[in-house]
């Protein structure tokens, strides 16, 4: 019975050492993974940053292009301004007709897709009408 106390009473000392270290180990556990966290949120924030960073240089680098272009149309000749001009309402005309020419193949599959349904629909009409002739002859 000596045996049996003794034994009882080592165990509870080491259970409590053993739960101590057990709850130290989750808490430095947690302690690591906020920490990591927070890292990340800053690298996610720097990343951020720089994106933007690379985004105003690349508007700065359009905004720059785009008056170098004004001013290489500002030493055009009459004859090539007209050139482009004519041009961009040949552009112009393609687009209304690429548009006009989108508009009208939609609506043709549109009624392409309603008469196939109809027809389908139809179908199965007469062949619910079909068979219940034969179920109900009279």
């Amino acid at each position: 019975m000596l045996a049996a106390v003794s034994l009882s009473a080592i165990l509870a000392e080491n259970l409590i050492t053993i739960l101590f270290l057990v709850a130290l180990v989750i808490i430095i556990y947690f302690v690591t993974h906020a920490a990591v966290k927070i890292q990340g949120f800053g690298l996610k924030s720097k990343f951020a940053q720089m994106e933007l960073e690379h985004k105003k240089i690349e508007a700065l680098a359009n905004k720059q292009k785009m008056e170098n272009l004004r001013e290489a149309a500002a030493m055009l000749t009459d004859a090539e301004r007209e050139k482009i001009e004519s041009i961009k309402v040949d552009k112009g005309i393609l687009a209304r007709r690429t548009i006009a020419l989108m508009g009208e193949i939609e609506e043709r599959v549109a009624r392409l897709e309603r008469g196939t349904e109809n027809a389908q629909l139809g179908k199965t009409l007469g062949d619910i009408v079909k068979n219940e002739k034969k179920l109900f002859k009279r």
